[in-house]
């Protein structure tokens, strides 16, 4: 029995962890299933936003994000965010993989943020900001023996700089760093992306909506499989609050383009946040996301739905 034991864990890790290297899935390393897209957005614009409650508790209230009234920020040269954000979900399809003997499972995740506004300045019509941002996230599967193989720890570096107009357009371009570590810290991933953008939010009492258009190249360093890309991206959300709530759909529909192997694909990603404030700096949250990836190739398709809840730190100073 142990050793039948012993071979149906085996055959489990080959399907987890060989099949997709072979064929080109990516148990691990989906940059378009993971939660932080929309999230280091919304960290990103709460810096630069006035430091009013009711722009606390919608990060893109005004149509001009802040930085049209940068003189707090002037006043110090220095703006500084910080969250920390606990989350439990529930998984249909953990390994983010078009079949696998792995069929559901859960998922804690844990993110400490960091974002460094290093002043505004007035050029010609237009406010300039530079950003820096650090973010440490990790995570745990549970629900299934086979599911910790996929345990991982993440180091996010990013340096932004984002030009706001009168009209309530925004350009951004930077260049950003992600590195992913093994449960025994080995790195097991690490992606380099040069990017530009244009946004634009709009506000009306308590609705407020944004866009953002991406376009990005990932320069990427895997131990299983070479995945650098030309991607595109287009991602649309709104909020509404009322009193202690806030809710928070969106959308994002990415196109990504390999150029080291015969690959391309489609993502598609939505989701909403249903939020409860408790305080300034303190809320709870119900989380549901899907994602849904088609691409030629053999075990790259998948679709994934996420569900769960948070509990949320943050503050700006």
């Amino acid at each position: 029995m142990n050793f039948l034991r012993l071979v149906h864990q085996a055959g489990l890790m080959f399907l987890i962890l060989v099949m997709p290297r072979l064929f080109g899935g990516e148990p691990r390393n989906n940059p378009e299933a993971r939660y932080h897209s929309l999230q280091e957005y919304f960290n990103r614009h709460s810096l630069v936003s006035p430091q009013s409650r009711s722009s606390f508790e919608n990060p893109i209230s005004k149509s001009d994000l802040g930085l049209q009234r940068p003189i707090e920020t002037k006043k110090h040269g220095f703006g500084y965010y910080f969250g920390f954000e606990s989350r439990f979900l529930y998984s249909n399809n953990p390994t983010s993989l078009d079949s696998s003997p792995v069929q559901k499972g859960g998922i804690w995740e844990n993110s400490i943020n960091n974002n460094f506004i290093l002043g505004a300045f007035d050029l010609a019509g237009a406010t300039f900001s530079p950003m820096l941002g650090i973010g440490i996230n990790q995570s745990t599967h549970f629900g299934h023996e086979d599911l910790g193989v996929l345990d991982t720890s993440t180091l996010r570096l990013s340096f932004n700089g984002i030009f706001q107009f009168t009209n309530g357009w925004s350009l951004r371009a930077g260049i950003g760093n992600s590195s992913d570590f093994d449960s025994d810290m080995t790195l097991s991933y690490q992606q380099t992306s040069p990017s530009l953008a244009i946004s634009k939010s709009f506000s009306q009492g308590p609705f407020s909506t944004f866009l953002d258009i991406s376009l990005s190249y990932h320069f990427t360093d895997a131990s299983f499989l070479e995945m650098d890309r030309l991607e595109s991206a287009l991602l649309w959300g709104f909020q509404i609050s009322f009193k202690h709530f806030e809710i928070s759909p969106y959308l994002r529909f990415a196109y990504g383009n390999y150029t080291n192997q015969n690959r391309h694909e489609f993502t598609a990603n939505t989701g909403m946040e249903l939020s409860y404030r408790f305080y300034d700096w303190l809320l709870a949250k119900l989380l549901f996301t899907y994602s849904n990836r088609n691409a030629n190739g053999i075990n790259n398709d998948f679709s994934r739905l996420d569900s769960g809840g948070a509990i949320s730190l943050q503050a700006n100073f």
